[in-house]
């Protein structure tokens, strides 16, 4: 008896876990548009996949977001709406028998903790970044070290209103793993052929993606370091300085160089 009652408790269970999980799914059409109707003022509006699904604030009502499918589609999309302090996440499926409009407010949703720094909201800052980790940039080749089997490359720079996307891969190509102990920013003065004072200060990320702590050997990993808009003075380089947990003092380190011209050449995102 006690085994049926636990079997029948599971069941339900999971039943309500599933339907949670599928409570925030929209379906929508490219034979007409579905609009979602929020309480208040939308303050961002992003679909996964654009070329799949349009999604938009209505510029003469901030609180509807109209979205519509391109074309038909069998694979799913995905869609974040944030307004009145709340995060709304779907999943969009494909249907010509979509609802012309959906009340956002029955759909779960959770907090939109916004990050403390000066730049944008966290959520904002990790779909960027996202955004740069799904496609495959390759602007600075001539940026990068290789030292110990291991490999540090910029891959790209962007900028979004003032925020400077640093996209950094490190490829571990050893056996050994590498664990991290540090990764600094630094910006120090070029490399004097004579003894002098060299001036450096340190510079914090507003927000790194992945906060990769181990690299497996054999392994490729891609990190995104986020700063506030700035240019290198004259005389003076950005470090990026890599190092690794060890015994002792025995772990290997890495430092890669970037300079003023480079982040002049930040694209667009």
């Amino acid at each position: 008896m006690k085994a049926t009652i636990i079997i029948i408790f599971c069941a339900q269970l999971q039943l309500a876990v599933c339907a949670q999980s599928k409570s925030n799914t929209l379906q929508v059409s490219d034979t007409k548009t579905t609009h979602l109707v929020c309480p208040d003022k939308v303050d961002y509006v992003q679909a996964g996949d654009y070329s799949l699904v349009q999604a938009e604030v209505v510029p003469e009502l901030s609180n509807l977001v109209r979205i519509k499918a391109t074309h038909p589609f069998d694979d799913t999309a995905s869609l974040t709406v944030v307004c009145d302090d709340r995060i709304y996440s779907f999943e969009l499926h494909y249907g010509n028998d979509a609802p012309i409009t959906y009340p956002v407010e029955t759909f779960d949703s959770q907090e939109a903790h916004t990050f403390s720094g000066k730049l944008m909201p966290n959520y904002v800052l990790q779909e960027l970044s996202d955004e740069i980790l799904d496609e495959h940039w390759h602007n600075y080749r001539k940026r990068k070290v290789k030292k110990d089997g291991i490999q540090i490359r910029l891959n790209s720079i962007h900028l979004r209103e003032d925020a400077l996307f640093f996209e950094v891969e490190i490829w571990n190509q050893t056996q050994l793993s590498f664990d991290v102990e540090s990764c600094y920013w630094w910006i120090t003065d070029k490399r004097q052929t004579k003894a002098t004072n060299v001036q450096e200060y340190q510079i914090l990320p507003d927000y790194q993606r992945n906060n990769v702590t181990s690299i497996p050997g054999e392994t490729c990993v891609r990190e995104v370091f986020v700063f506030p808009k700035m240019t290198i003075p004259d005389q003076r380089v950005m470090t990026f300085e890599l190092n690794e947990k060890a015994l002792g003092n025995t772990g290997r380190k890495l430092s890669l160089e970037l300079k003023n011209k480079d982040i002049l050449k930040a694209r667009k995102l």
